[in-house]
């Protein structure tokens, strides 16, 4: 769309006068629609396929952004005598250059998880940082709708470009601005009840204080706590959910503000929730099913284990893969599943004991052709990928494979 209206725009010009405005026209417009999916807005979450899908276009298009800003801001045109203020337009082009410089160091931070890797040197960027930038380009991209504001050359207000671009500023600013303060509507007071600190996971069960928020077995959601070091909203899949309204995080140490929790979180703690998200659901999967949960990712499988009922029509196989016994999580919950459930089967890889977990222990515990079956994982993305390559290399793909992307830095 912005691509045609630059051309009706500016395409009778000579040179390269509209490739440039299509250019930012374009970047403009993928930032507005970037901030609109980063504001979790209801409805796209369902339409995506899953917020985790959403945030993997949101994070492909940024580089999209920034190849398109560059490629606008590095290629000159000549604009004089044709700005509709001279003055304004001066100060928009001054205010672009630094908003510029601004976008690409933000974009940068949001798309690498950690720096390149250097001789002996690894450095994550901290989640904080992280999640500053994504606030900041809000900021920038307010900046730019100031600057696609006043440098209308070669075109002015009425050409439909203009219009077009105004439409998208008022929607990435709304949406920039519901991203910032929504949460004052979306989250929902809880109190800590339990923590039992596990040898592999910081278990958290939390009570709401009043209306809580509507999750399902397998979904994850937004969560911080009144704790110092607590209260910085991070994502955790629900391992449970109980009668009138009751949830479960179990959480792994993985980085600092989750090891931080581990030490300070404490019974009596109030905690905001807001959620849930996610298309994680095993009832589209068919009539035989295997789930495939490495260390902590047995999380949404414990929520969907307790809510099996005796009658339920499926063939599930849960391969939960932990180094020893003593690293797994709820083992009493999923065994009481297997036993309550005919049609369950838990079987515990422990690779201290069993070796390492590949494509052939996976089809050697099933009593049916993965052929037949949908494959739920989760777990580390490498394993998942050495997985379901090991498989089709082998012809035994299975019939679906359905994970979540959890990589949303």
């Amino acid at each position: 769309m912005p691509v045609m209206l630059a051309y009706a725009a500016a395409g009778h010009l000579p040179g390269k006068t509209w490739p440039v405005i299509a250019l930012g026209a374009v970047a403009f417009s993928l930032m507005a629609m970037n901030l609109v999916l980063a504001a979790r807005l209801p409805g796209l979450d369902a339409a995506f396929g899953g917020l985790d899908q959403i945030y993997w276009v949101h994070k492909w298009t940024g580089m999209i952004i920034l190849t398109t800003a560059f490629l606008h801001q590095q290629i000159k045109i000549a604009t004089d005598g044709l700005e509709v203020n001279a003055a304004l337009s001066q100060l928009a082009v001054e205010v672009a250059e630094v908003a510029f410089i601004a976008l690409v160091v933000l974009i940068l931070i949001s798309f690498f998880k950690r720096v390149p890797k250097m001789p002996k040197i690894t450095w994550e960027i901290p989640y904080g940082l992280w999640r500053w930038s994504h606030r900041l380009l809000g900021v920038v991209f307010i900046a730019l709708a100031f600057h696609q504001s006043f440098v209308k050359a070669p075109f002015d207000g009425n050409a439909l470009l203009s219009v077009w671009l105004n439409i998208v500023a008022l929607a990435g600013t709304a949406a920039f601005l519901w991203s910032q303060f929504g949460f004052l509507l979306r989250r929902r007071s809880y109190r800590v009840v339990a923590v039992d600190k596990h040898a592999a996971a910081t278990i958290v069960d939390l009570e709401p204080v009043g209306r809580g928020v509507n999750v399902r077995p397998g979904s994850f959601a937004f969560v911080h706590f009144s704790s110092k070091g607590l209260r910085e909203p991070h994502p955790f899949t629900v391992s449970q959910v109980r009668p009138g309204g009751g949830i479960q995080f179990s959480i792994r140490g993985l980085g600092d503000y989750t090891r931080h929790l581990r030490d300070v979180i404490a019974v009596g703690d109030t905690a905001r929730v807001e959620g849930g998200y996610g298309r994680f659901h095993h009832h589209r999967g068919g009539a035989k099913q295997v789930w495939v949960a490495a260390g902590i990712g047995i999380t949404p499988f414990l929520a969907w284990a307790d809510h099996l009922k005796p009658d339920d029509a499926e063939q599930i196989v849960l391969i939960y893969c932990v180094r020893n016994e003593a690293e797994g999580v709820a083992l009493d919950r999923l065994r009481a599943a297997a036993d309550r459930v005919p049609g369950f089967t838990l079987k515990l890889h422990m690779s201290d004991t069993d070796g390492r977990f590949d494509a052939a222990k996976l089809v050697s515990y099933l009593p049916f052709e993965i052929g037949q079956a949908s494959l739920w994982f989760c777990g580390p993305a490498p394993m998942r990928d050495g997985l379901i390559k090991d498989l089709k290399a082998a012809g035994k793909a299975p019939r679906s494979v359905h994970f979540e992307r959890f990589e949303f830095r």
